[in-house]
């Protein structure tokens, strides 16, 4: 029977090859951590006297490092074989090097185990029954990409450039293809997973309007990467631990492999600005690679090329983590590369309080803002993390089982899990802490702190390991102090030859560790063993995320008593965490002093008022214990800038915690739409059953932003709860109701009197929607998978269609069925458009990809067309044939051919309202070619003249500029009956000469 059950001998690459798993256990057709720590364990067995002579801790040291660079590689399968080429030379080279701070027997012992484990995985992996069968289809895969590659060179006329360019692909391939997710496993090395399994996508909103004349298209919160990939330029604004930075590894990754995409054709460019805050000088495009430590030489000018062609994405990460006084710098090196390289595409991330949301609109960029995790991001990530754990060999089940209960029914562990940074430490901690989780933010920090720096180490028995041992009071008494001197420093990195010397000068006041070794050895100790540091480049150090930097050097801080350094600082945005976590980790009395200190420096610091008032309501939550008159005087002063205004304001008070909800207005207080919804926002983002309280006081609101946030909210509460409770009384007036849960759907039965939903990610049109008889508008967003419609021809009321980011749809002829007015398309290049000419009640029509078309008179004429949009994606689609549709008012274009193609049309439109996006060559005189203009609004449009031409425009009431630049309004003072509105991105002169409420600065 053995027999039968053997092997295949395998390819002979290893005498007496050892076997990584117990005989009685199938093997497995990866090789995990469990399985290369039994490997290795055999084979240093085997070496006898060889490591013999090493003292044990140096010997644990070298298996553990070991089995740290393969947990860090990640499973040794086929696919990572055959990358190597199933060299295990090429194997062992792809492996991290031997960990800083081993001694000259260990890293020599560290070196030949890693080669003999390389060399007996290969061997295994030659013995599994598929080997051969796989081996052929690698074959054939490799040969049709050596085939493709030599036609793709002889297109090129460069071939050394285009040779390099699949190099530095894989490169970035390799570099960017796997996320540390934080706490999976117990070693102490960088625990890596492919991005693929581990990438989380997000979603964000956008406080620009697509349509601004229909608001129920406005807003809507979309996956990021859909997001970014419909603009050339984006500015993502997000907090801490949000995913900004994960994003942008994302990006990189898909557009250097080139998939079908909308970055297919571009060669991403890592930019992390942390990088060049030391350095001083910022980069210019031959020094984008050197910049971003890829270690490869471009062929000259290869870089400028892409940047000129328009093959470029420049991902430029971290402006928060530049010093305040260096960002009007980094905002003239944004300025001047998107002047000399227009064509390329850019995405800058940040913190949003480092940066106005307006601060790069006039160079055209479109604002986006990660939105807080959800229930069904927070399930999603909590599954995810338990599903790479279970990977690396541990029973993970009623982990994450009472996990995701705690999360639905806690409100405090509800409000930590908002982004993916704090969801992983509440994942890790759950595990490590036998379900037994904290309550507030300190505490989660303190927990993990114990975890990594005593609690892991102990449990797997490893002491002393480079010769070090360190308590846990000891190991942050160290990592404080670099803390605190990177944030006074306006610092993210340290050399690390300075940071060794610093470790040295702060031994001398810890004699009982000074005795036990260096400073070099101690520093190797705390960046191999804390878990809390990591060498991002060789030669420097930082922490593994900057949230655990602002909570140590803020720690340090109070023990130094430096509370007049923190109210100093507090205005600048980069201290802000560090502020608030100072307050936790103060005595009452220190709580008092830096509290009044905040507010006393609000009243001194010129344009500061509002955000240290704000920040000091924010404290409030950190501070268990405090002085009952200075919790009135910060609330009092935090009334007075209530009701909340803006989103940006709105997160600002939440940030305060449950306390700022007994200061919210009342709708009876004679509150405007915005207003209202500042204070739904606000509630929202503070949660828990009082906020639901707040919330049900506007369930009458009809106004549009009052109903947006009202349905916003929704997703941050219990579903069924939150339908009863508000939606049940609510009709939200033209706004619609998203759905996009199975929860929520559920709820849908008890809620007849909407008659307008935003369906998003769902992969069918489920049958509680198509069942909606009395339905009339309906948005069906973010469904990648959706191919069907044909359910809609059951909605005889329907009379509005979005279809926003369903690319797999082809098929409209469902929609025959229907009496449609209103149908959108954005995102669904399959759609075959000439099902139009049997919708012949169109009156509103948007297009968001040509359909194949290249011109407006290859569609089917629609008699009966009022408004025409056509939106990013349809560039290329001429006007011609316009003026077959001869009802047309109202007209949406966008870039420069379709202006021209307008202004030279023989016979144009009578139009009324007219939006322009993405239009730098426009001069204001061909605008008198339409008379009875009333609306027009540009956006991301440049004046190749003043616009005073305008004032020939008689019926012109409303102008609204939105990225405009500076436009100077002079000439249009005099014009009675116009209003004007700017957006931010433009700035206005003559703004004076206007009469208050004709001009609004929005």
């Amino acid at each position: 029977m053995r027999s039968l059950l053997a092997r295949a001998p395998g390819a002979g690459l290893a005498p007496d090859p050892a076997r990584p798993v117990q005989l009685w256990r199938r093997p497995p057709a990866e090789l995990g951590q469990a399985e290369i720590r039994r490997l290795a364990d055999i084979l240093v067995a085997r070496l006898g006297e060889a490591t013999t002579r090493l003292p044990e801790h140096e010997r644990l040291a070298a298996l553990a490092a070991v089995g740290d660079a393969f947990a860090a590689f990640g499973p040794v399968d086929a696919d990572a074989l055959f990358a190597a080429d199933l060299e295990p030379s090429a194997l062992a080279a792809a492996l991290p090097p031997p960990p800083a701070g081993l001694g000259a027997g260990a890293e020599a012992l560290y070196g030949r185990l890693v080669r003999l484990c390389c060399e007996h995985a290969v061997q295994y992996a030659t013995t599994l029954p598929n080997f051969g069968a796989r081996t052929d289809v690698e074959l054939v895969r490799r040969t049709g990409e050596l085939a493709r590659a030599v036609h793709r060179l002889g297109d090129r006329s460069d071939g050394a450039a285009h040779a390099f360019e699949e190099r530095y692909a894989r490169y970035i391939a390799e570099t960017h293809g796997r996320l540390q997710l934080f706490g999976v496993t117990f070693s102490r090395s960088r625990q890596e997973w492919p991005l693929d399994v581990a990438y989380l996508g997000l979603s964000v909103s956008s406080e620009d309007g697509l349509l601004p004349g229909e608001p129920e298209l406005r807003q809507t919160p979309v996956r990021a990467e859909q997001a970014l990939a419909s603009a050339d330029r984006v500015l993502l604004r997000g907090p801490a631990g949000s995913g900004k930075s994960t994003l942008v590894q994302w990006l990189a990754l898909t557009s250097a492999r080139q998939t079908n995409g909308p970055w297919s054709t571009c060669v991403p460019f890592v930019l992390r600005l942390r990088s060049f805050t030391a350095a001083g000088a910022l980069p210019l495009p031959e020094e984008f690679l050197r910049a971003a430590g890829v270690p490869l030489s471009a062929p000259a000018g290869w870089v400028e090329d892409l940047l000129l062609s328009g093959r470029a994405l420049v991902l430029v990460d971290g402006v928060d983590e530049v010093p305040q006084r260096l960002r009007a710098r980094t905002e003239a090196w944004l300025r001047s590369l998107v002047s000399a390289f227009p064509r390329a595409r850019y995405v800058v991330t940040t913190r949003p309080s480092a940066v106005p949301e307006d601060w790069l609109a006039g160079l055209g960029f479109a604002t986006q803002s990660m939105m807080a995790m959800e229930q069904k991001d927070i399930r999603a990530f909590v599954e995810r993390w338990h599903a790479a754990a279970r990977a690396q060999g541990q029973e993970v089940d009623a982990y994450e089982a009472s996990l995701l209960e705690a999360v639905a029914s806690r409100r405090d562990l509800a409000r930590l899990a908002t982004n993916p940074l704090m969801c992983a430490l509440l994942c890790a901690l759950n595990q490590d802490r036998r379900m037994h989780l904290p309550r507030a933010r300190k505490e989660l920090y303190d927990a993990a702190l114990d975890m990594l720096l005593v609690r892991r180490d102990t449990e797997r028995e490893i002491s002393a390991v480079e010769g070090v041992y360190l308590t846990r009071d000891e190991q942050i008494a160290l990592l404080q102090r670099l803390a605190y001197w990177l944030i006074r420093n306006g610092q993210l990195e340290a050399d690390r030859d300075e940071a060794v010397g610093l470790v040295g000068e702060w031994l001398d006041s810890m004699p009982q560790v000074r005795e036990q070794s260096g400073a070099e050895q101690v520093f190797a100790h705390l960046l191999i063993r804390s878990g809390l540091l990591l060498e991002p480049a060789p030669g420097s150090v930082a922490f593994v995320h900057r949230t655990f930097q602002d909570y140590l050097g803020a720690k340090a801080a109070v023990e130094s008593r430096d509370f007049g350094v923190l109210v100093r600082n507090a205005h600048d945005d980069t201290w802000d965490d560090v502020v608030r976590m100072a307050v936790g980790h103060a005595r009452p009395d220190e709580r008092t002093r830096l509290l009044r200190g905040l507010l006393r420096r609000a009243d001194k610091v010129k344009g500061a008022r509002n955000r240290l008032v704000l920040l000091a309501a924010a404290c409030l939550e950190h501070a268990p214990e405090l002085d009952p008159e200075v919790a009135s005087a910060v609330l009092a002063r935090t009334a007075e800038l209530l009701p909340p205004r803006g989103p940006e304001q709105a997160e600002q008070l939440a940030g305060a915690g449950e306390l700022v909800l007994d200061l919210l207005p009342f709708p009876e207080d004679g509150l405007s739409d915005l207003a209202a919804a500042g204070t739904i926002r606000t509630a929202a983002l503070v949660g828990g059953e009082r906020a639901l309280t707040v919330i049900r006081r506007f369930r009458a609101e009809t106004g549009p932003k009052a109903a947006y946030e009202l349905d916003e909210a929704w997703a941050r509460f219990e579903a069924r709860a939150y339908a009863e409770g508000v939606l049940g009384g609510a009709d939200l007036g033209y706004g619609v109701l998203t759905v996009s849960t199975a929860e929520q759907l559920a709820c849908l039965g008890a809620l007849e009197q909407f008659e307008r939903l935003r369906l998003v990610g769902f992969p069918e049109i489920p049958v509680e929607v198509s069942g909606r008889r009395g339905l009339r508008v309906l948005h069906v967003v973010d469904s990648p998978d959706l191919t069907d419609i044909g359910p809609l021809a059951a909605l005889p009321r329907l009379e509005s269609l979005s279809l926003h980011g369903c690319p797999a749809l082809a098929d409209l002829t469902p929609l025959t069925e229907l009496e449609l007015e209103h149908l959108f398309t954005l995102g669904s290049p399959r759609l075959r458009l000439r099902v139009l000419e049997r919708l012949t009640g169109l009156l509103s029509l948007g297009l968001g990809s040509p359909g194949g078309h290249r011109a407006l008179g290859e569609l089917p004429e629609l008699p009966r067309l009022t408004k025409l949009w056509l939106f990013e994606g349809t560039e290329s689609m001429s006007l011609e044939g316009l003026e077959r549709w001869p009802a047309l008012a109202s007209l949406s274009i966008t870039g420069d051919d379709q202006s021209r193609d307008l202004f030279a049309a023989e016979t144009p439109p009578d139009l009324t309202y007219l939006q322009m996006f993405h239009c730098h060559e426009l001069t204001p005189g061909n605008l008198l070619r339409f008379p009875r203009l009333n609306h027009l609004w540009l956006a991301d449009c440049r004046l190749v003249s003043t616009p005073a031409a305008l004032r020939d425009l008689s019926e012109l009431a409303t102008l609204t500029l939105s990225a405009c630049g500076t436009v100077d309004l002079s000439g249009l003072a005099g014009l009675p009956g116009l209003t004007v509105q700017v957006y931010r991105g433009t700035e206005v002169l003559g703004a004076h000469l206007f009469p208050p409420e004709r001009i609004r600065i929005l």
